[in-house]
């Protein structure tokens, strides 16, 4: 399928990254190519360092001198993905955001299938293909998109993609409110913008392997604790929008 590559309003990009030096000029360069080259000009790319320990801060510096529209800002401890998200969101200029993984398993070109959804919807949700993880993290994704679906008669899939595009002032909106899933942050924006009843629509986009590292995610050993937090965020959340 052919992608037209066209777009109006100025977009903000979000990148929460750390210890990537291996794949983040690729991820860059890849942007930089496949997107930005056809953004209006004023559109931004911002990166959330979290104290990274390998060259991905010089990295960074260098492709700041490069791309003007690149942004960072330097993190002297690590304190959580949501954490950074919620820094990115809040610090993002242009009037619609998109928020995404610097580790290079999402497909920068496939940015193109949401773009013709803006028009008509608040939050284009990128839903993964043929999800290229770990398989303890596809189950554990797998039970808890399950039980969330239940729990708020949702019907949106990988509810905590890293892969969507959103309304600033929906950003604005809601990003604030979102406490009740301290590392869930993406998937308590996707089901407060439902229960909001903001107009969202789902795109199903590529997902490929990890070229390089391992994940950034949580670690096995963490899951079970996390997952158990994850849940109890379901019910207050739900608890919030109750009648």
């Amino acid at each position: 399928m052919k992608l037209e590559r066209a777009i109006h309003e100025k977009v903000s990009v979000l990148m929460p990254v750390c210890n990537e030096a291996d794949i983040i000029e690729k991820v860059i360069e890849e942007w930089a190519d496949e997107v930005f080259r056809f953004l209006p000009e004023g559109s931004e790319l911002l990166f959330d360092e979290a104290a990274s320990t390998d060259e991905t801060r010089g990295i960074l510096t260098r492709m700041c001198a490069k791309y003007p529209f690149i942004r960072v800002t330097y993190n002297d401890c690590k304190d959580g993905f949501a954490n950074a998200a919620r820094r990115l969101y809040m610090a993002a200029r242009c009037p619609w955001v998109f928020f995404t993984d610097s580790d290079g398993q999402y497909v920068a070109a496939e940015f193109w299938k949401l773009v013709p959804h803006m028009g008509e919807f608040s939050m284009i949700h990128g839903a993964k293909i043929g999800r290229q993880d770990a398989f303890f993290r596809k189950v554990s994704s797998a039970v808890f998109n399950r039980i969330a679906r239940f729990v708020f008669d949702i019907h949106y899939s990988d509810i905590n993609s890293a892969f969507r595009l959103s309304k600033k002032s929906l950003v604005e909106e809601l990003i604030p409110r979102c406490q009740c899933m301290p590392t869930l942050l993406n998937a308590e924006f996707l089901i407060r913008t439902e229960l909001e009843n903001y107009a969202i629509k789902q795109v199903r986009i590529i997902h490929r392997a990890r070229r390089f590292g391992s994940s950034r995610g949580l670690p096995p050993m963490r899951y079970l604790l996390e997952s158990y937090r994850a849940y109890r965020g379901l019910l207050k959340l739900k608890s919030n929008y109750r009648q």
